[in-house]
């Protein structure tokens, strides 16, 4: 099964409650009896034929990378063939011809298994809106004290007011003929245990948007100790710099660092281009309340699953579309063409329970059509 925006990593949901994010949570689709399983296996490499029965499922689907694997899960190798899988502790098994379960165990969870569905109600202009709005960093955390400050252009601004306000500390320049600034070394650093906001404005148009839960902060030391610790321990298991990138992204979102897991993907997408690593930004992008850039890459992991014969990545970016449609952008029509492609997809393969979100959805919408 492949991890959607509304299967996100148990302390980053807890994490956006803690915060006091606004929240629509929907249930994920995943047995109830591994609702305590939170381990994430994922696949990193394919060579030959290979093929995954999630528990519950009646078919089996083709691996690809990302595929993420649970306890139960049936692996069917065919002769000549391999399949290579980083397990939640981030120890590396190779496997290869035969039946089998997944070879991982659960004893050390660092890549962890979401724990429920989460769409971000926030305002999300449309390309080409009079106000800037803030890309990076928003609704994060932060490895760095120096982060990549982005947000989009404004047609006709020549200049930008660039605001940093949060625990009585502000910090204001003026940008010229750009949209990205890095924080300055030579400024006052930022501290830990401050929620801190970005602001934008242009022509007296300001990014501004209420609520206490679009900045962001700086991790404390210990937690980013831990969390290059790990880093390095992905970079040790020795795979291609595509696939290692991806799994420090996913651990970067696992600590809620979505602005650092965004453009870790963002830099690794164009040379690895693979449908997991766009899925993942669609989930990265949805769950900081960008929806037209989770869009983008929804679409983008549609086109990428076919070209890699990927039935559940496929079937998981068509919900996505559907749940964007539905809830974000109000657009029934296409929310129904994709909502219909997940359905179509999820009886193939005997998933009951996304087939039962997506008949759902369908008839929802369409009793709304008949109004």
């Amino acid at each position: 099964m492949r991890v959607r925006f509304y299967a996100w990593a148990a302390p980053v949901f807890l994490g956006l409650i803690r915060f006091g994010f606004p929240l629509l949570v929907i249930t994920a689709a995943y047995p109830a009896d591994s609702v305590d399983d939170r381990s994430m296996h994922l696949v990193v490499s394919v060579e030959g034929r290979v093929a995954v029965k999630h528990k519950g499922w009646s078919n089996y689907a083709p691996a690809v990378f990302g595929t993420d694997l649970r306890a139960g899960d049936l692996l069917k190798i065919d002769e000549n063939s391999r399949a290579m899988i980083v397990c939640s502790d981030l120890t590396l098994r190779d496997i290869r011809t035969g039946v089998m379960g997944v070879p991982c165990n659960s004893s050390r969870l660092v890549l962890q298994r979401p724990g429920g569905s989460i769409i971000n109600a926030t305002r999300s202009w449309p390309t080409g809106a009079v106000f800037p709005q803030i890309l990076s960093p928003r609704k994060t955390r932060l490895l760095s004290s120096q982060p990549v400050l982005r947000w989009t252009p404004i047609a006709g601004a020549s200049r930008y007011k660039v605001t940093i306000r949060g625990g009585g500390y502000s910090w204001a320049t003026i940008v010229h003929s750009s949209t990205e600034i890095t924080y300055p070394a030579e400024a006052p650093k930022l501290q830990t245990g401050i929620d801190y906001k970005l602001i934008v404005e242009a022509d007296d148009r300001s990014s501004y948007e209420p609520g206490p839960d679009l900045g962001f902060s700086i991790v404390k030391a210990e937690d980013r100790k831990r969390v290059l610790q790990e880093e390095k321990q992905i970079e040790n298991l020795g795979l291609p710099d595509g696939p290692t990138q991806f799994l420090i992204a996913r651990l970067y979102a696992s600590y809620g660092l979505r602005a650092e897991a965004i453009e870790k993907l963002e830099r690794t997408l164009p040379k690895f281009r693979a449908a997991a690593v766009a899925e993942l930004l669609g989930d990265l992008y949805a769950s900081i309340g960008l929806v037209r850039q989770s869009e983008a890459n929804d679409l983008n992991a549609i086109e990428l699953s076919k070209s890699e014969n990927d039935e559940v990545g496929l079937m998981f970016a068509h919900l996505a579309l559907g749940r964007i449609y539905k809830q974000g952008l109000s657009n029934p029509k296409a929310a129904i063409v994709h909502f219909d492609s997940a359905l179509a997809l999820a009886n193939e393969l005997g998933d009951n329970l996304t087939a039962a979100e997506a008949g759902e959805s369908l008839a929802e919408l369409k009793k709304i059509g008949m109004r």
